[in-house]
């Protein structure tokens, strides 16, 4: 279960709905938000792309790292293959510009994450306007399990500043962020 105490010096945890909550980035490029609607806490986090397995295909191939997918399927370079390594190119550039984008959703009144939500996002770049709806998969961490069930998938995220939009069985709050050049 995710901890929702103090966010401390690099971060404010935002209450009123419709209010952007405050971005940090913690250790390893990743970058986390926290906020709240009428029922639910919700925690936004990006970072490196993740590859995403159906069950099928974690039963067959037993990775250790990644993602289940419930529903959906996962868009974006798969982390690892060609034009994800390491060196210098406006190919390896781009893969390096894909992220994982993950929206918690955590029922304030059990506590518990909410499976099965209707849940949208969309993604505004507030420099170019252009806005991308996240194509929703339903998931969990490998390694941390069903508690960590999310929403999301990759997305292509240049450095720019960015406007998330999200909504969750009809509530919506909006999340503002900034992805700097060297934060992945």
């Amino acid at each position: 279960m995710r901890h929702w105490g103090v966010l401390g010096v690099a971060g404010i945890l935002a209450v009123a709905v419709g209010f952007p909550s405050s971005a940090r980035a913690a250790m390893g490029g990743t970058i986390v938000q926290r906020t709240e609607s009428a029922h639910y806490r919700l925690e936004l986090d990006i970072g490196y792309a993740e590859t995403m397995y159906t069950a099928a295909e974690a039963a067959k191939t037993h990775p250790t790292s990644g993602e289940i997918m419930v529903t959906g399927r996962m868009t974006g370079p798969m982390p690892g293959m060609a034009g994800m390594s390491a060196g210098t190119g406006a190919g390896n550039a781009m893969a390096m510009d894909w992220r994982h984008l993950e929206l918690h959703v955590i029922d304030k009144n059990t506590g518990t994450a909410v499976e099965y939500a209707a849940v949208r996002i969309t993604v505004t770049n507030t420099a170019t306007g252009k806005r991308v709806a996240v194509p929703i998969t339903q998931m969990y961490g490998l390694a941390e399990g069903f508690p960590d069930w999310h929403y999301g998938n990759n997305v292509l995220m240049p450095p720019a500043a960015y406007i998330i939009a999200c909504e969750v069985n009809d509530e919506q709050v909006a999340f503002h962020v900034t992805v700097p050049a060297a934060a992945m």
